[in-house]
């Protein structure tokens, strides 16, 4: 059952990234894939990863990818800031969304809970946690932001403005990430999602709402923050 799944997903993934990328390639020496349209009117892209200049062709309905030359005049830094700079955002959202499925647990297990019982003596931390999750996510949103440019840097000198499918997904998927991150964290600070008294999602019907609206809107986020971080890694490490 748990094989049947995971092709599932992998076969779903699969059609999503082919959509997206369209048709691929390997760069002949460090292996990373490449979208044909990363290359240029001239068949010739130079791999983000390795600087090599590879020639694309297609032959009989194949493509061929060979060495064509070295990018020597290759702008490497020394200390690369936008991946240190990542760290935050995609170690402490993941954190936050966390918290947030324990106080939504909470919020089904507590009301039927005495509070003169060993669960019970934790209901006064609950608003803490809550304070905790929504601390993670807004810090997380705002150190994304000198993630988000120092990248911009990145491409602007390290990769000269050349355009990679990998990039412009990372760019648009950043800015996705702002907007739903921020939307959750203005419920969650307006308190629409947790009770500022007790941490916990109050019953109401338009509580409710609010809340599965926000569960969602943070895990979608996580999916594509999840996204963000591993297109950087193969940009990083490669395969």
């Amino acid at each position: 059952m748990i094989d049947g799944l995971e092709k599932s997903i992998d076969r779903l993934i699969e059609g999503v990234k082919t959509k997206i990328y369209g048709n691929t390639f390997r760069c002949p020496v460090c292996h990373l894939e490449l979208s044909m349209h990363d290359v240029n009117g001239k068949g010739l892209v130079v791999c983000p990863l390795c600087g090599i200049v590879i020639e694309v062709t297609t032959v009989f309905g194949h493509i061929l990818a060979v060495v064509h030359d070295v990018e020597i005049k290759r702008h490497q830094p020394k200390m690369r800031l936008h991946p240190l700079s990542t760290h935050i955002p995609l170690g402490l959202f993941p954190f936050s969304f966390l918290l947030s499925l324990l106080l939504l647990l909470a919020s089904f297990i507590f009301p039927f809970i005495d509070n003169q019982c060993f669960l019970g003596s934790f209901y006064h931390y609950l608003s803490a946690l809550a304070n905790i999750s929504q601390f993670m996510l807004i810090t997380s949103v705002v150190f994304l932001l000198p993630a988000f440019f120092t990248g911009l840097y990145d491409w602007y000198f390290r990769y000269e403005k050349r355009r990679y499918r990998t990039i412009d997904i990372k760019i648009v998927c950043s800015l996705i990430f702002l907007v739903l991150a921020l939307i959750a964290f203005f419920l969650q600070n307006a308190g629409l999602v947790f009770s500022a008294e007790t941490g916990l999602i109050a019953t109401t019907f338009e509580n409710i709402v609010v809340a599965a609206i926000y569960f969602l809107l943070m895990f979608v986020s996580l999916i594509i923050l999840a996204t963000i971080g591993h297109l950087g890694g193969l940009l990083v490490f490669g395969k």
